[in-house]
């Protein structure tokens, strides 16, 4: 237990700092989050990528661990909104697209290192396109086309792409390239870590029946869904560990800026990102001694 608080305190401790920092300063994260998504986080996606032989088999069966997921947990709150009686459309971003980068990157690079990075990284890129394509076409109700562009425009799925390739074409990139990007990739951690923390200091919890619904949908029916898929494609070791704890992570904080963006039930997506982060301080340490 004392391992694991070694590792989770950690990470919750950076996202107070950006918290506090959002509460006592009006700063623009606008600048830290291009740093993040144009630098940061392409380097460590490319390199993790590079890190451990690609088995495509594994890789598919990640992908479609991470669909399944979504699209279930999409599923299950559609029934239940119908149940209830209830409409809604944005609130089915924070519902189906959970947190891949921010909480699960550091904390699963800590526990199971490059092996687990590689993994997350997998598990991410089919949820990031997502978050850009079906996310904004919920969001904005916008077309097909315009929602390709917006995934255009995010680079880590380039780089991930791109060390995906190259490690399947067994073709060696120079240390001397390697070793700078590992560094650059360092600087993404406590980033997302403070960006996170100081985007949930200016939410507001509303509507919290509904909130705590969708919450519960995020992270239990996620859960069940990520042992139903591990079981179902046979998942062992340190990837069908990395798909159980991203299908019970929070609420994606981007879902929350799209639904800003496009004025579509921000201020209740807003609620289940924070609802679900909170619920993780007991979620993810149960889930670390369960599978350790």
């Amino acid at each position: 237990m004392f391992d694991i608080l070694k590792v989770i305190l950690p990470t919750f401790f950076v996202i107070l700092i950006g918290y506090f920092i959002g509460r006592i300063k009006n700063m623009d994260m606008a600048s830290i989050v291009d740093l993040v998504i144009y630098i940061a986080l392409p380097a460590i996606t490319f390199t993790s990528m590079l890190e451990k032989n690609i088995i495509l088999l594994d890789a598919s069966k990640v992908w479609a661990s991470a669909l399944m997921i979504q699209f279930g947990c999409g599923l299950v709150a559609w029934l239940v909104f119908k149940l209830l009686r209830q409409k809604h459309s944005g609130l089915f971003i924070p519902i189906m697209l959970m947190n891949t980068v921010n909480i699960p990157f550091p904390i699963i690079y800590l526990v199971y290192g490059n092996e687990g990075l590689f993994a997350a990284t997998l598990f991410y890129i089919p949820n990031v396109i997502l978050l850009y394509s079906l996310g904004v076409y919920i969001a904005s109700g916008k077309g097909w086309k315009a929602s390709f562009k917006e995934v255009l425009k995010v680079p880590p799925i380039y780089t991930a792409i791109l060390g995906l390739i190259l490690n399947l074409m067994n073709v060696t990139v120079p240390q001397l390239i390697i070793d700078p990007l590992n560094f650059i990739g360092m600087t993404a951690t406590p980033l997302v870590l403070i960006v996170l923390g100081a985007n949930l200091s200016k939410v507001k919890i509303t509507s919290l029946p509904t909130t705590l619904v969708a919450a519960a949908i995020r992270l239990g029916v996620g859960l069940g869904l990520g042992f139903l898929v591990v079981n179902l494609f046979h998942l062992t070791g340190v990837i069908r560990s990395v798909v159980l704890l991203d299908s019970a992570m929070p609420a994606a904080v981007n879902g929350a800026m799209l639904t800003t963006k496009y004025k579509n039930e921000a201020d209740l997506v807003s609620s289940v990102v924070l609802v679900t982060t909170l619920a993780s301080l007991v979620m993810i340490p149960f889930l670390l001694i369960i599978l350790s």
